[in-house]
């Protein structure tokens, strides 16, 4: 029997019960979707991760208090700019603040830096609109792409040239500053959302916080070899104080975090597609008990029992083959929906912080997925298929 034939004779089956079809479709469909769909999510987010971090550089160590009980001073940084192989320290002042814009107030972070060492915290950084503000200004601020103009709002929150005021969350503080500068799209970078930031001098928001101890410290290596030294050298100094992290360190963690995530939701989501299994071996046995008498009338004719099977399996094949594809598309849409969501629950959880990823669609993911749900339902499908070349034809015939 010819190839053309068995799959003409397995569309046969499908058209003839097209609404049950249509459902043990629709089990491949979510089952493929969600593998698509959520494996994408994960891989995405662990590119992006890896990419922002990458900006800083392999040479570069992130200190940070391990309690509001530790500060950081000016003495700290030239003491560990003191240490053998430290190029650079980078302090940043870190705080949230509520921002007054058109018609209304938003929370975002404002961020202290030194505008000389701006790129080197935030390599690559792109002004796209105005200028970068000096360092001996204390109203000049630049923002964000989402303090510009967030996603969620048809018209800009704040523009370049615009007076805005900002306040602390305790409202002890406020100051009106002026808007010159607003960067392009950038990410992430050290847990800094660039993109939901908005930029200060460091003595600017030292005074207007009314603090003078930093946030962070950035610091840079001469070369990545020395990095693990230099770790070695602060924490002989300063102890269990400070939260020492390294670029390396960072991008192993989330990579290890995000490689486990993927095998969970990726097994959550096969799971689903044995279940849309199970479903097709039920249709696939209703269907046999229906046709018995086709059965029997194929066997008089001639048709052998590897005929018969390879008819039935075509059906779970087709139906497979159709659920896969729809699968796959469907899932893509939702991979694409899904970071929106994300964001904006980001952006729901912490005040001034969202995260922004690309969904990451491999093209030997979805061949994979593809293939899986075919032999998911070739398997499923075998059973009724081998019942069914195995029924005798005289019974087949005389059954009602």
């Amino acid at each position: 029997m010819l190839i053309t034939d068995i799959l003409r004779w397995g569309l046969k089956g499908i058209r003839e019960r097209k609404l049950r079809a249509a459902l043990t479709i629709l089990g491949i469909v979510i089952g493929t979707a969600a593998v698509i769909s959520l494996i994408s999510q994960t891989e995405g987010i662990q590119k992006s991760i890896v990419d922002q971090m990458n900006k800083l550089g392999p040479n570069t160590i992130s200190v940070r208090p391990t309690s509001i009980a530790v500060t950081l001073t000016v003495k700290d940084v030239n003491k560990i700019l003191q240490l053998p192989n430290v190029e650079l320290v980078i302090p940043v002042i870190t705080s949230n603040v509520r921002v007054y814009g058109s018609q209304s107030s938003r929370t975002f972070q404002l961020v202290g830096i030194d505008p000389n060492l701006f790129d080197s915290l935030i390599s690559g950084y792109e002004i796209e609109e105005g200028r970068l503000y000096h360092s001996l200004s204390y109203s000049e601020v630049v923002v964000g792409s989402n303090v510009k103009k967030p996603q969620d709002l048809a018209i800009e929150f704040v523009s370049v040239g615009q007076a805005i005021t900002i306040e602390t969350l305790t409202r002890s503080s406020k100051k009106v500053v002026n808007v010159v500068g607003a960067l392009a799209p950038y990410g992430m970078t050290s847990l800094i959302s660039v993109d939901d930031s908005i930029f200060m001098s460091i003595q600017a928001v030292s005074n207007f916080l009314g603090r003078t101890s930093y946030s962070a410290l950035f610091i840079k290596v001469n070369s990545p070899e020395n990095v693990e030294d230099v770790v070695n050298s602060i924490r002989a100094i300063y102890g269990n104080t400070l939260n020492i992290l390294t670029v390396k360190q960072i991008t192993d963690i989330v990579t290890s975090i995000t490689g486990q995530l993927t095998i969970l939701l990726g097994s959550i989501a096969t799971i689903s597609l044995f279940v849309a299994g199970l479903g097709i071996m039920n249709i696939m046995f209703v269907s046999v008990i229906e046709r018995t008498k086709e059965i029997g009338v194929l066997k008089a004719l001639g048709f052998k029992n590897r005929d018969i099977l390879a008819i039935f399996l075509s059906e779970a094949g087709i139906i497979g083959i159709i659920g896969g594809i729809i699968g796959i598309l469907i899932g893509s849409i939702i991979s694409l929906i899904l970071p929106i969501v994300m964001s904006m629950s980001f952006r729901g959880f912490q005040a001034g912080f969202s995260f922004h990823y690309q969904p990451l669609i491999r093209i030997e993911m979805a061949i994979f997925v593809f293939i899986f749900a075919i032999i998911v339902s070739i398997l499923a499908g075998f059973y009724p298929a081998r019942r069914a070349s195995k029924m005798d034809p005289v019974v087949a015939l005389r059954y009602e």
